[in-house]
């Protein structure tokens, strides 16, 4: 099957609780869900993954990443668990998909909720399809021809659910029969002819049950829940009795002209006392072949026809998890000893597993640039496509260029085939120079999920090229005969221009001062930060050098160019390019000559960054300030409070005119502490954390190297990052540990756990460990190996059995006892930190 085939459906929608998408252009059709009840206010429907639902769980428990998923959601203000299952369908006389909606009652854990006595529930599930184009602007040219296209062929309509069954089941029929319109290429067909079957099937137990439906013109899924919102009413509320009555939304069996949306809605009205699960289900089966009548269509039901082919899907996913991880004999200390993992631990990994894979998600639209760094100018680039996975569902529902090379780790060792897909999508957004903007913010639906000040893309902005990680991984796989031959050199044979552009990349546009140097861009003086980020990298608040210049050198990107190069020229020998092969080796050696020679502190026994920097510096609060260019562009800045009394207020270069100070809401002007140094100089820039262990966690030392002890030393030392849960980002000892880089600015990569780094960090460590590597400090190695292993698992398992979540980072605080240890910021963050499963079944 070709990938046009293999991902022509699927849960594209990853911000979407449930949403799925057709993956063509210029025109395609989605489906969602959204629900809600009288528990809570009309306007907290649930669609978006948001944290501010506060659900008390939710996540894919199976997902395959393109042909089926199951996941539960636990919304313990609408008292009510919901079950969600995605499958396509494949047949002579089917093509498209089935989804179901299982409800079930739900025990709040929460003791304040439990106390609220609830008698009965009555839930609206509704369920929609979409037809858009482009963008997912509502108001394109391209909607016109999409409008009207769906009508209800069979209205909502009682039928026997089967012989035996004493269940209730209503079903209608929803018909389109759109014009033939291609795609981005000339196979891809726009499935815009299709019937929808939806079944409500109901025990007895449940008092009441409805389909309804509506077509809203001016609709489609970035504002149907404000538009469903605004349908609702007060039942009775001609009577003034009833004005106190919640309000409710109530669909009117009608299609408005001008519509390209059609929603059914469910309703049902149980009795908490007997509501139990399996008592309501909603099922949907969409065939792009729209030939039978619907008349026929509404004598059958769908229900028997869903659950076999979920029953089917359900095991083919549980054969495939374990021939691809091998937990079943794999194990982690108990004891004295070691046990296999038990039920519990394995059905966790197959949940982080696949909602890391159930976060793929295909997106379509153009970027904001910023192509010259001296010309404030932002320009909207050439509308593209991407197919990736996402960090998290309800915080960071896009593409990050840094997060994805991890993500595909984790996925190639399931599904290669998923994996070259998503590579082939990030490489087709490169410019004609190689530039990659990091964060991809493609689509209305992506776009009006970002805060201003992050949607535009600088050109000069670097990030950790981790999706040569991902090849690296794909080879490997391959070595061990777990993937196709043929097929990957094909692709890598595909792909490796776009990989030597990309490189070339690097080396212009992130070249250091000195020789064999590397600088991310991006740093900015007076950016409001007591030490200036530096986001390019990926490790943003970690402390850098004090005074941003052009005279720094950054030792993690060093590192990254080195290894970078190693898997270049492994690339290279995979496909007989044997002069490339040497020019990577040569770059390999020559920049590892740097390495020692800019970056190794002899007296720390460590590598740091170089850069000018002071030691002896103070924190001074400075005003904050507004500024602009002339393109009416504004920034916010500081300023010393002696040039506003002076009225002589200096703004950054890039924005010139100072406009005015903020207030701080109290009457005053709001202050931030800025970093000032006094004596300042090119030096080392001595912190220990993740940046300094870099040579190690991309394993550029030679195992015989006494570097290699020393940074090893550190790594394993609980005064710096050794902690029961994980390696922390930044030394214990640093005085800006856990400290705020501007007031409110949590600190984020200053002593927090994160997974990716903890995943490479166990990569160097088994490598390091490895008898045919010959380091002759393989036992230090294997003993803290197996301890880091052991810790990382026991943790995120902890915390996602307590939280119901995998969490973006974990608390590295010793000195918070309450937190130490405990999953923090977004949730759930399934993107890299679903590389625990990797670490289960060590494969690295």
């Amino acid at each position: 099957m070709n990938s046009l085939q293999q991902f022509r459906w699927g849960t594209f929608r990853p911000g979407l609780y449930l949403g799925l998408r057709s993956r063509t252009q210029s025109a395609y059709v989605s489906a969602g869900l959204l629900w809600g009840s009288q528990h809570e206010d009309v306007s907290r429907l649930r669609h978006q993954c948001r944290q501010e639902d506060r659900l008390q769980r939710y996540g894919w428990l199976q997902h395959d990443g393109s042909s089926y998923g199951l996941q539960t959601v636990e919304d313990q203000y609408n008292r009510v668990e919901l079950t969600t299952s995605y499958a396509r369908l494949h047949s002579d006389d089917t093509q498209g998909w089935a989804a179901r909606v299982k409800a079930a009652p739900l025990t709040p854990r929460d003791e304040r909720l439990r106390r609220k006595q609830v008698e009965s529930t009555k839930l609206s599930l509704f369920f929609y399809v979409d037809l858009g184009c482009g963008d997912e602007s509502l108001h394109l040219e391209c909607k016109r021809q999409l409008q009207n296209l769906m009508e209800v062929m069979a209205e909502p309509n009682g039928l026997q659910c089967g012989e035996e069954d004493q269940a209730s089941c209503v079903q209608m029929v929803l018909q389109s029969e759109g014009p033939e319109l291609k795609g981005e290429t000339e196979e891809e067909e726009v499935p815009l002819t299709f019937q929808m079957q939806v079944q409500l099937k109901t025990q007895p137990t449940v008092r009441s049950a409805e389909l309804r439906y509506a077509g809203l013109k001016d609709t489609n899924l970035i504002n149907v829940k404000e538009r469903l919102v605004a349908l609702a009413e007060r039942p009775g509320s001609e009577n003034k009795k009833n004005l106190k009555a919640d309000k409710e939304i109530q669909l009117e069996n009608f299609i408005e002209e001008g519509s390209s949306i059609v929603i059914v809605q469910a309703i049902v009205d149980v009795d908490a006392a007997t509501f139990k699960d399996g008592d309501v289900v909603l099922d949907v089966l969409f065939n792009e072949v729209a030939s039978s009548s619907a008349s026929e269509l509404v004598k059958t039901p769908i229900d028997h026809v869903i659950t076999g082919k979920l029953a089917e899907c359900a095991q083919q996913f549980e054969d495939k998890f374990e021939q691809s991880f091998h937990l079943s004999t794999k194990t982690w200390p108990a004891g004295e000893g070691k046990v296999p993992f038990n039920a519990s631990v394995v059905k966790f990994a197959k949940a982080a597993f696949s909602n890391l894979v159930g976060g793929t998600g295909y997106f379509y639209g153009s970027s904001l640039v910023q192509y010259d760094p001296e010309n404030p100018e932002v320009v909207e680039s050439p509308v593209k496509s991407l197919f990736t996975a996402v960090p998290s569902r309800s915080f960071f529902p896009r593409g990050f260029v840094w997060d994805e090379g991890f993500h595909q780790i984790g996925i190639s060792a399931f599904d290669d085939s998923i994996t070259r897909d998503v590579l082939a999508h990030w490489f087709g957004l490169m410019d004609e120079d190689g530039y990659i903007a990091r964060e991809q913010t493609l689509g209305q639906d992506a776009r009006h999920r970002v805060p201003t000040e992050f949607l535009v893309q600088h050109v000069e902005h670097a990030n950790p090229p981790t999706l040569l990680l991902s090849l690296e991984k794909m080879l490997l796989l391959h070595k061990a005969g777990d993937s196709d031959d043929k097929e990957l050199q094909k692709f890598v044979r595909l792909i490796f221009p776009f990989l030597k552009r990309w490189y070339s990349w690097f080396l212009k546009t992130q070249s250091g001062p000195l020789d064999a140097s590397f600088r991310w861009r991006g740093r900015r003086l007076n950016d409001g930060k007591l030490i200036s980020n530096t986001l390019s990298s990926g490790l943003d608040d970690y402390p850098r050098a004090s005074l941003p210049s052009d005279r720094e050198m950054h030792v993690d990107l060093l590192s990254w160019m080195i290894h970078s190069s190693e898997i270049m020229a492994k690339l290279a020998s995979f496909i007989d390019l044997d002069n490339e092969v040497q020019r990577f080796e040569l770059n390999r050696a020559h920049f590892f000559d740097g390495l020692d020679k800019h970056h190794w502190n002899d007296k720390a026994q460590a590598f740091f960054d170089v850069g000018d920097h002071s030691e002896d510096g103070v924190v001074e609060y400075q005003v904050s300030i507004r500024c602009r260019n002339d393109q009416g562009q504004v920034i916010d800045a500081t300023a010393p409070f002696k040039q506003i009394e002076a009225q002589q207020v200096t703004c950054p270069p890039t924005h010139p005119n100072f406009m005015f100070p903020l207030g701080d809401g109290r009457g005053g002007l709001q202050r931030l502490p800025v970093f000032i140094p006094r004596t300042t100089k090119l030096q080392h820039v001595k912190h220990i954390g993740y940046v300094s262990m870099f040579p190690l966690l991309l394993k550029v030392l030679p195992p015989d190297s006494p570097k290699l002890l020393a940074v090893l030393k550190q790594l394993t030392d609980p005064a710096h990052l050794w902690s029961p849960f994980g390696l922390r980002s930044l030394s214990t000892q640093d005085p800006f540990f856990e400290q705020e880089n501007a007031p409110g600015d949590n600190p984020y990569w200053r002593g927090a756990i994160w997974m990716n780094a903890n995943y490479l960090a166990l990569d160097a460590l088994h490598h390091y460990s490895q008898p045919s590597i010959g380091s002759p400090y393989q036992a230090a190695f294997a003993e803290a190996y197996a301890e880091l292993r052991a810790n990382v698992i026991s943790n995120v398992y902890r915390e996602y059995e307590r939280t119901g979540y995998l969490w973006e980072q974990y608390s590295g605080d010793i000195h918070s006892t309450q937190q130490y240890g405990r999953g923090q910021r977004c949730h759930p963050f399934s993107g890299w930190t679903a590389l625990v499963v990797n670490i289960m079944a060590e494969i690295y």
